[in-house]
């Protein structure tokens, strides 16, 4: 009851409080399999709502909901961080849990009960099953202009919420503005004009600002161009209006749907600045569907993990549910000596009854986030200083979380990129390995300092397939940190998308392309395994060969692959093929760990890795990665490491 408390407690202010108060503890079991209120501090990292009336009516189902959106809710906040042009981000499911960064506002409190399973952007987003964007709207908040961009959650071809992104238009609107050559409007699906700079005295043009839809207008030259820019088409028209005619050049901004139109200017200038609006759509677009893949990801996790711990019971003492949340320590033993005090007061008095119940209702309302809760203080001395002490508790539990607030917003930004960038690490190299049924999985990274910038994945697909991944981005810090993240998230769509290895790099080296800047480039060795005949196709772009160790000591390089991603536009990338024979051993490794120096200079490299798996390849596949690491730590010796380490090995097991 009392770790139920503290969940409620510390949930109802949202996540800066819970960074602050929650101690070393965990709360809920996040993706490293900890329990407590450390894994929810690290990853609950945005406000939450239960709809319609808020946090305090979490229901049993939405606790479930809770611990599978941890690791969404950390992406969710690095791209609202990064995105400067993203106000707000969340993520809405079907069972009413609301994700929110930044965190709850008064205003949301104030509106309750608030459902936005009711709101058009989500509604819209459901029923096409699709991507949607909503007309430009006036937010409340900053008086600016916005629009939406809403992306349906789907698991197993079930719709499980929406994933939402609130995008200001103030620098476009700003941008519009200061266009000097010609006169620029945007145009929508409808023919209708949602953006426009403020007309200048003596406008000549005022047919193209008319009330409702130009599909509509009774000059047929202006109906022409509006159907022409609705249907996407690019070109430019010259019109007779009331007061003049008009050269228009016209442009589609394929990402929403929109289309830009500049009288009487440049049509370059305004080719330049279509693009440069569809690439800031298409890019918010991209990491709303990017979250809800990964959301969905998340949700289908957590299903097959409730399956497996259906079926293995746990022992031991303590939640198999994962929920083992405690109070801050203050707060627990003003509690635990305020019960006592009860049990005390109980054995004593007879007529203690009534502070009791007092004392009770007033813990019951504090559990629902009331911490201005009073029972005051009738009665005898000690019934006085009992209700006292309840009282001088609420005030501590308020003033600890308010003292927790002020000190997370006074944070500086290089302890928010420090967060940020862990939080990004642990998204990308979570403790537990994931595994794959007739498959031992083992991985290995150390990284002394923080920074690394590689990441493994392992994805089990429809059709019986299964995808492993490992990648290197060539930086470090926070820019290397979500650029890893970015490209592991592009990679799992583009196998979904293809189901090649070879053509989700080349579409993965695109998108890297396109919206990567700095010179940062990333290796990556991709495998797709055909679980039903163990045979692999592979791609490999500009990562470092791995090899294979069969059941009998042989040894083959897996040749092939092209030049890291982010270099250039195209890469000459082909699917190469491999059969993964009983006790077969694959190992992937980076550089960091061939390059690793002892006290004399001498690296550990490729020969002394393929050795060692040789000699250990009877033994399981995490066995054999105990006896590397105790191998990499003795050749580095008190040289400490000057380079990053990571190998990950799977070893078929029948």
């Amino acid at each position: 009851m009392l770790a139920f408390l503290a969940t409620l407690l510390l949930g109802s202010v949202g996540a800066v409080s819970i960074q602050e108060a929650a101690g070393d503890k965990d709360a809920v079991s996040g993706e490293n399999g900890g329990n407590g209120l450390e894994g929810l501090a690290e990853a609950q990292v945005a406000g939450i709502w239960i709809a319609p009336f808020g946090w305090e009516n979490v229901s049993e189902g939405g606790e479930e909901t809770l611990r599978s959106l941890l690791g969404p809710a950390r992406i969710l906040r690095i791209i609202v961080q990064e995105e400067e042009v993203v106000d707000l981000g969340y993520i809405g499911t079907s069972d009413g849990v609301l994700v929110l960064w930044p965190d709850i506002t008064e205003d949301l409190r104030l509106i309750a009960p608030f459902d936005y399973r009711e709101r058009p952007w989500y509604l819209e987003a459901m029923r096409r099953e699709d991507t949607i964007w909503t007309r430009p709207y006036l937010d409340q908040s900053s008086g600016m202009l916005a629009i939406t961009c809403a992306t349906p959650i789907s698991v197993e071809g079930n719709l499980m919420g929406v994933v939402g992104m609130d995008v200001s238009l103030a620098k476009m609107e700003s941008d519009l503005t200061n266009i000097s050559s010609g006169y620029p409007f945007i145009l929508d699906g409808q023919g209708v004009v949602v953006m426009r700079p403020q007309e200048p005295d003596g406008f000549l043009w005022e047919e193209i600002l008319a009330p409702g839809s130009l599909l509509d207008s009774k000059n047929p030259q202006l109906a022409g161009l509006a159907e022409a820019m609705v249907r996407g088409e690019g070109g430019s028209a010259f019109l007779r209006l009331g007061k003049g005619s008009v050269r228009i050049s016209y442009v589609p901004i394929p990402a929403v749907g929109w289309s830009l139109g500049l009288a009487s200017g440049d049509r370059e200038l305004a080719f330049a600045k279509a693009s440069q609006y569809d690439e800031l759509f298409g890019r918010i677009g991209g990491h709303s569907e990017i979250l809800a893949l990964e959301t969905g990801e998340a949700f289908q996790e957590s299903r097959r993990e409730r399956m497996i711990a259906a079926a293995v019971p746990i022992d031991g003492e303590g939640d198999a549910a994962g929920i083992a949340p405690t109070l801050p320590l203050a707060v627990a033993a003003a509690i635990i000596a305020l019960l006592a005090g009860l049990v005390g007061f109980r054995a004593g008095r007879s007529a203690v009854g009534p502070i009791v119940n007092a004392v009770a209702g007033g813990l019951e309302r504090v559990g629902r986030g009331d911490f201005n809760s009073r029972i005051g203080g009738d009665g005898s001395g000690k019934m006085r200083d009992l209700a006292e002490a309840f009282d001088r508790m609420t005030y501590d539990m308020r003033d600890m979380i308010a003292i927790a607030e002020k000190r997370s917003f006074d944070a500086g930004w290089s302890e928010k990129e420090r967060e940020v960038r862990q939080d990004v690490e642990r998204f990308l190299q979570p403790e537990r390995a994931s595994q794959v049924e007739g498959y031992e999985v083992a991985r290995l990274s150390i990284a002394e300092g923080g920074g690394c910038c590689h990441f493994y994945d392992l994805l089990e697909m429809e059709g019986s397939k299964a995808v492993v991944v490992m990648a290197e981005v060539s930086g470090r810090g926070l820019s290397a940190a979500l650029v890893a993240a970015l490209t592991r998230s592009l990679i799992r769509a583009a196998l979904r998308k293809f189901g090649d290895p070879a053509k989700a790099l080349r579409e993965t080296n695109l998108q890297l392309v396109d919206n990567v800047r700095g010179g940062m480039m990333v290796s990556c060795f991709c495998g797709m395994l055909d679980l039903s005949n163990h045979s692999m196709n592979y791609a490999n772009a500009g990562h470092i060969p791995p090899f294979v160790v069969s059941s009998d000591g042989f040894v083959d390089t897996l040749v092939g692959g092209a030049i890291s991603m982010g270099a250039l536009d195209q890469i000459d990338l082909d699917t190469e093929g491999w059969m993964i024979d009983p006790g077969d051993v694959l190992v992937i490794y980076n550089d960091g760990l061939i390059e690793l120096e002892d006290g004399d200079k001498e690296r550990f490299g490729t020969e002394n890795l393929i050795s060692l798996v040789k000699s250990n390849k009877e033994r399981s596949a995490h066995d054999i990665m105990k006896e590397l690491e105790a191998a990499i730590k003795d050749h580095a010796g008190s040289e400490g490491y000057r380079s990053d380490p990571a190998v990950m090995m799977i070893k078929r097991s029948v």
